[in-house]
């Protein structure tokens, strides 16, 4: 979709394409193009745009906005965005801190990372850590020959403690309905989980920290870029390929 006025609705922003006139008009006579222009949740924003509005102004600010970038929406926060090429790492490390805010409202004293699982296609790797030991905690030199892995690994905090105390269930459920993530499984049975008299102590879990990022990059799954859009280098490697980050978590209480 293209219009001069920035979409108010986040739905119709999923994904954002910085494209000049000349490729926008261009768009306009081209069969796989035009397709591209009529998605309801898809926003095309003129590199030489002068909108006075916030989001597109940050986008300009922080240099995202760049002619011929593929933007993808933050699941989590409407208003955020990343480069399609680096959209799955950051939302995945997004999602885990916010599991962990979301552990400190429900009381807990410690949040700890023991494995991180890679699947892409039809190939999986795991990379098991032990945080207590030097060689293979967030400071020692383990060794992870995938670059995708070693990239979240050595980005993501794998051990935050906190202080523990009561639950706060109502700010945690506030917490989870404000990023959306109350539909998640492990998020909505930690919240009831705390409801009880006698409350959880300790649970070992499976974390998928890509699933909401994916259906966002799913927008553009089946479009195929016309070949005069000069796009960033990688778009269509990452917008088609399906990359999948799950995290084993211990949260004590």
């Amino acid at each position: 979709m293209t219009d001069s006025k920035w979409p108010d609705e986040p739905s119709r922003r999923k994904a954002v394409f910085v494209l000049n006139e000349s490729d926008i008009e261009a768009l306009r006579l081209d069969k796989d193009g035009a397709s591209l222009l009529l998605n309801e949740e898809v926003y095309i924003l003129p590199s030489s745009s002068e909108q006075s509005n916030p989001v597109v102004q940050e986008l300009i600010d922080s240099g995202l906005a760049r002619p011929g970038a593929v933007l993808i929406q933050s699941p989590f926060e409407k208003d955020m965005y990343e480069k399609s090429t680096q959209a799955m790492e950051r939302f995945a490390l997004d999602k885990h801190l916010y599991f962990s805010t979301l552990c400190g409202y429900l009381g807990a004293c410690k949040v700890t990372v023991e494995q991180i699982e890679l699947k892409k296609e039809e190939k999986k790797e795991t990379l098991s850590i032990d945080v207590g030991n030097p060689s293979t905690g967030p400071d020692g030199n383990i060794k992870v020959e995938n670059e995708e892995l070693a990239s979240l690994y050595s980005r993501m905090d794998l051990q935050d403690t906190f202080a523990g105390g009561s639950p706060d269930l109502p700010e945690a459920e506030r917490f989870l309905r404000e990023t959306g993530l109350l539909g998640d499984a492990n998020m909505r049975s930690l919240l009831k989980s705390q409801r009880p008299k006698n409350p959880l102590t300790s649970r070992k879990l499976r974390l998928n920290v890509t699933s909401e990022t994916q259906r966002n990059l799913d927008v553009l799954a089946n479009f195929k870029a016309p070949t005069f859009l000069s796009l960033e280098a990688g778009y269509d490697r990452h917008i088609k390929e399906k990359t999948e980050f799950t995290l084993t978590i211990r949260v004590d209480f």
